[in-house]
């Protein structure tokens, strides 16, 4: 698949090789080159003594994410209900207690990102929207040509009034944007 670039946002995410649901995820390990990410929204917390979140995946079936990462209290800083949850090259597991669901072991194989799963397609479906119009790198407030940008995701913008006007906006959706905007550049092998 051809990845994106800074000029053109192609990201798709119902794309299932990239971005498979638990039903479409690959069946062996991926090799060196291949990855895909597997999202889903936080629902509960189930933890006791160990972070134990229950998820949904895009398709709304439930599964359990439990972290036995080194310091897995700090790793579920992050986890917040209601927010997407990113697994990359995510290996179901089956617990001792009969359930289905992921165990996390490496904490960079996790990302969490404080927007909704729905609000994530809508932010994407944004980009694309306003890629597809030749809007990508113009001012997201006003669409004038840009000469700046968010220091973290990159959003443009033509001065540092439409940047502090967008702000309050934008600053619940800069973790998501600077997401998409690197899963647009890559190639899913």
């Amino acid at each position: 698949m051809a990845a994106g670039s800074r000029k053109k946002f192609a990201l798709d995410l119902n794309d299932i090789i990239a971005f498979p649901d638990a039903a479409h995820m690959p069946v062996f390990p991926p090799t060196e080159r291949e990855s895909w990410i597997l999202l889903m929204e936080i629902t509960a917390n189930e933890s006791i003594t160990r972070p134990v979140y229950a998820v949904r995946d895009t398709t709304r079936t439930q599964f359990v994410v439990a972290l036995y990462t080194p310091n897995p209290q700090r790793d579920a800083r992050q986890f917040e209900i209601g927010h997407t949850l990113c697994i990359t090259s995510a290996r179901p597991h089956q617990f001792l207690d009969g359930q289905t669901g992921f165990r996390i072991e490496d904490s960079s194989s996790i990302q969490v990102l404080p927007v909704s799963l729905a609000r994530l397609w809508e932010i994407n479906a944004g980009l694309r929207a306003r890629s597809d119009g030749g809007d990508l790198l113009k001012c997201n407030v006003c669409d004038s040509p840009s000469s700046m940008g968010c220091g973290a995701c990159k959003s443009r913008y033509c001065s540092r009034e439409c940047q502090r006007s967008d702000w309050p906006q934008h600053k619940r959706a800069c973790v998501a944007l600077k997401a998409l905007h690197r899963w647009n550049r890559t190639d899913w092998g």
